[in-house]
């Protein structure tokens, strides 16, 4: 595809509905196929998003984290922190799960300090609303500063509006939920120079990870493990006082953003 297309990438938890976005973004439009070197299957395809604009859609694999735990998780990594990534996207849709907001939204917060343009999609919202969940997309919007998308995939409701907004410029927000510079700031100022990238948290994620970042070679490996010692960087303790840190601004923005319902509802299996 040319270069002028935009690349888009699809996001989520398994389970949230990510491929049927990706099944009714593209129709017949699909390649199916695996990432180059594994057996892990790509899927990509084409969307018109307005009679003058079309983008290429690549389904990334569900992930829970930006910290891989399996090979599927990897590839994700691997093209979101990495610009050199034929796969790094334009743009990044990331889908949740509207039932399950609150657990679903911490993959959408470390996409979201990566610097990439992102929009957010809840995913079905009418089961959201079934058990009880109220979800003000217009707070969470103002609160985000990102397109926020309610939907049901499956049946295309909300499809409209969010092909209006993928065809829209998309801002980079300037406010991360979790602020790299607050824990260390020395060692992700000099990965920013001397990789040549403008993102703190992809810095650190460079840093964090880059004994698994395929995208590396053995002498900038070399030269971040050294910045890590020098720097005392201690990634086990950061990555922890990281997921309090996102979980505490997660719990704030649920209480801006969510409510329940009033009604007398059934109670889930689960419950």
């Amino acid at each position: 595809m040319p270069d002028s297309i935009p690349k888009i990438a699809l996001v989520g938890n398994p389970n949230s509905g990510k491929s049927s976005l990706f099944n009714i973004l593209t129709g017949l439009n699909q390649k199916i196929g695996n990432f180059p070197g594994v057996t892990v299957e790509k899927k990509t395809g084409s969307c018109q998003l307005t009679p003058s604009k079309r983008a290429e859609i690549i389904d990334l694999p569900g992930t829970y984290s930006i910290y891989p735990n399996s090979r599927d998780e990897q590839i994700v990594f691997d093209i979101l922190v990495n610009d050199n990534n034929p796969y790094h996207p334009d743009l990044v849709v990331v889908i949740v799960d509207a039932s399950n907001f609150k657990r679903n939204l911490l993959l959408f917060t470390q996409v979201y300090d990566l610097g990439l343009p992102v929009v957010l999609v809840l995913n079905m919202i009418d089961l959201a609303h079934k058990t009880g969940l109220i979800i003000d997309h217009d707070t969470l919007t103002r609160e985000l500063n990102v397109p926020v998308i309610p939907m049901r995939a499956r049946t295309g409701v909300g499809l409209t509006e969010l092909k209006k907004a993928l065809a829209e410029p998309v801002a980079v927000s300037e406010k991360p939920f979790f602020d790299v510079r607050e824990h260390c700031s020395k060692p992700v100022e000099e990965v920013k120079k001397h990789f040549n990238i403008t993102s703190d948290y992809r810095a650190y994620q460079i840093l964090q990870q880059f004994r698994i970042n395929h995208s590396l070679d053995e002498a900038q490996k070399a030269w971040l493990e050294n910045m890590a010692v020098n720097c005392h960087f201690n990634s086990h303790e950061l990555r922890r006082v990281e997921t309090l840190h996102r979980y505490k601004k997660i719990s704030e923005l649920v209480g801006k953003s969510v409510r329940e319902s009033s009604e007398l509802l059934p109670k889930r299996w689960t419950d």
